[in-house]
């Protein structure tokens, strides 16, 4: 009998948690502002399907001689996000942490001399409920990780 539960209980949120992965496949395009010309659009953007509680990184390589945005927008249900900008080498320093910041403020903006590798790491904090106690829709939401460049040229004001 208790195998019998397990496998409904699979079967049940399997096709739940599919449908909601698959929800936040567009939730860039759909919910996130980028800036704007001169900025483009990178493909190392992420989108994801988040659960409170959960920490979540990736790596981002950057280029020499461009400017550099990466915002985070999320659904609303997911609260209290930050996230932070590390070295990828043995130290992984920590270049920025917007937990440091205004509440909220899930943007960060920096010019890049030389090429090399980051880990954007982005960190969900638990809920004031208990998980058992949470509706599935309050427990996860999607997220967005977008990152937006150009290239910064030398002549004008700086």
């Amino acid at each position: 009998m208790k195998y019998i539960y397990i496998l409904l209980t699979l079967l049940i949120t399997f096709p739940v948690a599919s449908h909601s992965q698959k929800k936040c496949n567009k939730y860039l395009e759909k919910k996130c502002d980028g800036y704007g010309d001169p900025f483009r659009f990178s493909g190392q953007s992420r989108n994801a399907l988040f659960e409170l509680g959960q920490k979540s990184e990736f790596k981002l390589a950057v280029f020499g001689g461009f400017e550099y945005r990466v915002a985070i927008c999320a659904e609303k249900n997911l609260k209290g996000i930050y996230f932070r900008i590390r070295e990828d080498n043995t130290n992984k320093n920590i270049l920025y942490d917007s937990s440091s910041e205004i509440e909220d403020f899930l943007e960060k903006m920096f010019f890049v001399e030389e090429s090399k590798n980051l880990i954007i790491e982005v960190i969900v904090p638990e809920g004031d409920e208990p998980k058992e106690e949470q509706d599935y829709s309050d427990r996860y939401g999607c997220m967005g990780v977008l990152i937006e460049y150009y290239r910064k040229n030398d002549s004008g004001f700086n």
